[in-house]
């Protein structure tokens, strides 16, 4: 139910049984003595509105943001990959990505305030107040922050795009699809997505033309579609149920094919897996060779309603 991907791990609850905070370890942890019990997780709204932003030219407060869209920039001077990282998405901002209407706010993990103004003046864009080291944290925490360079996009509306921005930027500097807006069936060959924090129907294609491939996606992008709408709708980061396709026998297609036992020679059908990497690592096997949007349809209700065997990755 709370999707638990480690321990030890501490969901609180009201005297109703609604979830308050699924980040209860960190947020007791900063707080011991319970000054701010039951410790219900604020919105990004209420964190963030607020906030004291720096530039160049002066102050400002997160709430002039409300209605733009903006990323913010996790990232530390002492990180290597961020100072290799930082003069790339800085001349890319100034290059075009400001002009697309693309506002970005550094998020300090440097280890003094010196620290920051130093590479604070590297940066073309706002940061947050270095003194708020409280709401850096709690940002981190919202966004499941683990490692550094990382960029988190919000939409106008307040609501996340993408919490690996950093690939999606990377991957498009001149943003020409800006403002990122995840693709309903995410192709792996650009890495694996989301597929190890959702379970996610995999649609292995390595062994077709590229026409017949993208027919696969077509047939799965209505209801990738809808649930993604009805993620956004709920407010939640992440679909129930992710979709991806994989096109070509690189990248990470060969471990995958290891890990559920399939064949390692791809053939000319497709062939539709479950895997639920959250679930301790469960797959279960689809319908291969002709596929309809009504088997994608039927392969969603079987795993939701627990019909499918499951199986164990192997190691």
């Amino acid at each position: 139910m709370f999707k638990v991907g480690g321990i030890p791990t501490l969901i609180i609850l009201d005297s109703e049984g609604n979830l308050l905070n699924k980040n209860g370890r960190a947020v007791v942890s900063e707080d011991p003595t319970g000054e701010d019990f039951p410790w219900r997780q604020k919105s990004f709204s209420e964190l963030f509105s607020t906030a004291k932003l720096l530039s160049k030219d002066g102050e400002s407060s997160g709430a002039d943001l409300k209605g733009k869209v903006f990323a913010f920039y996790f990232s530390a001077h002492w990180c290597p990959p961020c100072r290799g990282f930082t003069p790339d998405f800085a001349k890319w901002y100034t290059d075009g990505l400001k002009d697309k209407g693309l506002e970005v706010v550094f998020v300090s993990g440097d280890k003094s305030e010196e620290e920051f103004k130093d590479y604070f003046s590297e940066m073309p864009w706002l940061a947050l107040d270095y003194s708020d080291r409280k709401l850096k944290g709690q940002l981190n925490e919202l966004f499941g922050v683990e490692g550094i360079p990382s960029v988190v996009i919000i939409d106008a509306d307040g609501s996340v795009i993408s919490k690996d921005g950093r690939s999606a930027i990377s991957g498009d500097p001149t943003g020409e699809s800006f403002p990122w807006y995840p693709k309903p069936v995410f192709n792996l060959k650009s890495g694996p997505g989301s597929i190890q924090e959702v379970p996610t129907i995999i649609a292995f294609c390595e062994g077709m033309d590229s026409d017949n491939s993208k027919k696969v996606e077509d047939i799965m992008t209505p209801l990738a579609e809808k649930l993604l709408a009805d993620a956004k709708a709920a407010g939640e980061d992440q679909p129930e149920i992710g979709f991806a396709i994989v096109t070509e026998s690189g990248g990470i297609a060969p471990q995958l094919r290891s890990l559920m036992g399939l064949d390692e020679k791809p053939t000319s059908e497709p062939q539709l897996m479950i895997l639920d990497i959250p679930d301790q690592g469960a797959f279960y096997k689809g319908p291969s060779g002709a596929i309809t949007e009504l088997l994608v349809s039927k392969l969603v209700e079987d795993y939701k309603a627990k019909s499918l065997e499951r199986k164990q990755l192997q190691r």
